[in-house]
């Protein structure tokens, strides 16, 4: 038996979990922490510049609606002003306090968040540069 493909950003689809109708749209000028977005803080509603994606289908059904599995790429994504923060990247930055946006004042919380990343497989899109967050939501995402 051979070990499966490591993902690669070139090659390989990014999926979200969400509701059927379509993607969730960020908001741009939102709180920009990712130890905040990753851990859920502040719950359902919440304003986030950042969606959050993975490498996994099983990962993305478990967040979706029933048919709300999307897809798409980073080249798609960062085509249309989307940034892409790739799962080994937001590893590395969850060491101790966490550094760059992942800095954070409890390094429990970091390590939680990293726990996360690794189980789902996780990736963001960070919508902090784009002017229109709706226009490149519906530019970039189609079902999967």
């Amino acid at each position: 038996m051979t070990a499966p493909k490591k993902w690669k950003a070139s090659r390989d689809p990014l999926l979200r979990g969400d509701a059927i109708t379509g993607v969730r749209v960020p908001v741009a000028a939102a709180n920009d922490s990712i130890i905040r977005h990753v851990l859920y803080l502040e719950g359902p509603g919440r304003e986030t510049p950042y969606l959050s994606a993975s490498e996994s289908m099983a990962a993305a059904s478990r967040f979706a609606q029933a048919g709300g599995v999307w897809k798409t790429s980073v080249k798609m994504a960062q085509a249309n002003g989307v940034g892409h923060i790739g799962n080994s990247a937001l590893l590395s930055l969850m060491k101790g306090n966490g550094k760059g946006k992942a800095k954070w004042d409890d390094p429990f919380e970091v390590m939680q968040a990293r726990r996360y990343v690794e189980q789902w497989s996780e990736h963001l899109l960070d919508f902090r540069g784009t002017s229109e967050p709706q226009t490149a939501i519906h530019r970039i995402f189609e079902k999967a």
